[in-house]
């Protein structure tokens, strides 16, 4: 019987003929056993087996069965006999999900090498990290939504491997932004996060909501949550009324707030303390929904350094709440996460990879006392003591005023980014009076005189605050309380050695405390307070080395020239 006799080319004549479904299996069966083993393979022979596998498994099986002892290859009629809509095994599944993803998405990757997704539908342009939950749940859902079918996880898990090697080998390499971004010198964005996917576009001359078109690439952590549109006309006196800043740091947190908004400068550490009822949490919080609302926007103290960098690298601030104390390596990190910084370590479940966390994110930190102690950590913070509130009013009561204030509020905060960049052109401090944080020092000048205050106003409030900063902090190293109580008996100050200096203030050491065991452990930590110590007027100045070893003085400075020393931090010094 040739090959032509068993072309089963018009199924409505097969259908006339008053034959079931077996039947014509039968003759297509005889056929592979004549040998012709193409004729499974004719279209209406599909449609008779595919028949015949939904009315009667158990004769196709037995069909099947047949047709592979005649030597037709049983995988390719598998394959032949699929419908795009039919759950085919995960090889088949996962070929249409990658043919699914392929047709509504492109593939790119960022510079660190991390594979996106571009997906367009109708207005909306969503980008979503390949490895991501959303991206899975998206992919899964449009093959749902085509075929009817959900596919299983090992098929979704095949297509996500293969498109993530797409992005990373075949697509474009764009930059993709978390929350904020800069795009050229000047131009800011910030994604509302919202459902249509919509930014705003900031620079000197204004602010606008853009959808799509030249806006950056931004992505979303599950835990990310949407802004309000800004409203214009907003003024941030409705800020104050909710939150319980004191009115001589409002400036300097409106600074802080603004900040948050430029990617491409170091972010300062804000700090707020107080007592219990100084409404510290309902503060903290309502601040951060201004710029970065989060599905957690307190979270308590992490339990180690690398939860701190995990944390960081999905949301754009670092926010923790009544914390009691920090350890010197979180306080290490958290310097490192506010100026730029990345942490690498080893990847679960393999010997050779690496996994590598790189950001920079503004810090938001609040507890009852003071627990930044690190004076680098100092240099960098903001440090706010609340007052106790004397007017009370309910949680509730106050949530529905901010939510009622939010888009203005947002709007007032824009509005005062855009007339700082304006202003901070014609910002002019002698470089040798810029603190540490020199970006942040300039911007809050800006921000002081659009809000009305005189030039130098901001930098003498900002270097007062740093001062009493590290007044407050200073009990905390045992080194710094040791040499201000031997100032205090010694008002002349030492001369000589870092090794007699450890001798000398054995005599003030604080009881009980950590102590350097060496005159390098005495150099080091006399190098991380020499900037600190100088803004509180005592001078640790490096004499050099000598036969008996490395020599320092320190003496207090005389009040006229505290008044008049930089505020610059010094290049680091040997002892």
């Amino acid at each position: 019987m040739s090959a032509k006799e068993h072309d089963f080319t018009d199924m409505a004549s097969i259908e006339a003929a008053d034959k079931s479904p077996m039947d014509h299996a039968r003759e297509i069966l005889a056929a592979a056993v004549a040998g012709d083993v193409g004729a499974p393979f004719a279209d209406s022979a599909l449609d008779v087996l595919r028949s015949l596998k939904e009315a009667n498994l158990a004769d196709w099986m037995r069909v099947r069965a047949g047709l592979k002892g005649a030597k037709v290859s049983i995988t390719e009629l598998d394959r032949a006999m699929r419908t795009s809509g039919e759950e085919s095994g995960p090889d088949g599944v996962a070929d249409a999900l990658i043919e699914l993803a392929r047709s509504r998405a492109e593939f790119i990757h960022d510079p660190d090498g991390e594979p996106y997704a571009v997906i367009h539908d109708g207005n909306v342009r969503q980008t979503l990290h390949i490895g991501s939950k959303a991206f899975g749940e998206w992919l899964s859902f449009a093959h749902y939504r085509d075929t009817d079918r959900a596919p299983s996880e090992n098929a979704v898990k095949t297509a996500l491997s293969t498109l993530a090697g797409q992005a990373k080998f075949d697509g474009a390499e764009k930059a993709v932004f978390l929350r904020v971004a800069t795009t050229e010198p000047g131009t800011y964005w910030l994604d509302l996060a919202d459902d249509a996917w919509r930014s705003v576009r900031i620079d000197r001359h204004g602010w606008a909501i853009v959808q799509g078109g030249d806006a950056p690439l931004f992505t979303r952590s599950a835990s990310m949550r949407p802004l309000p549109e800004p409203a214009p006309g907003g003024d941030l006196s409705a800020l104050w009324e909710l939150v319980n800043i004191p009115e001589v740091d409002r400036v300097t947190v409106a600074a802080f707030l603004v900040e948050c908004l430029r990617p491409d400068t170091a972010y300062p550490v804000l700090l707020m303390f107080g007592g219990q009822g100084t409404g510290k949490s309902c503060t903290h919080s309502m601040l951060r929904n201004l710029f970065d609302p989060n599905q957690v926007n307190l979270r308590a103290a992490p339990k180690t350094v690398e939860d701190m960098w995990v944390a960081a690298r999905s949301s754009h601030t670092v926010s923790y709440e009544n914390l009691s104390h920090l350890t010197p390596a979180q306080q290490d990190a958290l310097c490192t996460v506010a100026t730029g910084g990345g942490v690498a370590t080893r990847t679960l479940f393999t010997t050779c990879d690496e996994t590598v966390i790189q950001v920079k994110r503004p810090v938001m930190l609040n507890g009852i006392a003071a627990v930044i102690t690190a004076q680098d950590l100092i240099d960098r913070a903001i440090l706010v003591e609340l007052p106790t509130v004397t007017h009370r009013r309910t949680g509730g009561a106050i949530e529905e005023a901010f939510k009622a204030e939010h888009p203005r509020i947002v709007g007032a905060l824009l509005d005062l980014f855009v007339s700082a960049l304006a202003v901070l052109p014609s910002v002019d401090i002698p470089a040798e009076r810029l603190p540490r944080m020199a970006d942040f020092t300039l911007l809050g000048e800006a921000v002081a005189r659009v809000l009305g205050k005189q030039p130098g106003e901001f930098l003498a409030a900002y270097t007062a605050m740093r001062v009493e900063s590290v007044h407050r902090t200073i009990e905390a190293s045992p080194v710094g309380a040791a040499l201000v109580a031997m100032l205090e008996a010694r008002p002349h100050g030492f001369d000589g050695t870092v090794k007699d200096l450890m001798h000398t203030l054995g005599d003030y050491r604080p009881t009980g405390e950590a102590w350097p065991m060496s005159a390098k452990g005495m150099g080091d930590a006399l190098r991380r307070l020499a900037t600190s110590m100088r803004l509180i007027g005592i001078d640790i100045k490096d004499r050099g080395r000598s036969k008996q070893g490395y020599c320092v003085r320190i003496a207090r400075l005389p009040a006229e020239t505290v008044k008049a020393i930089p505020v610059a931090t010094p290049a680091t010094e040997e002892f």
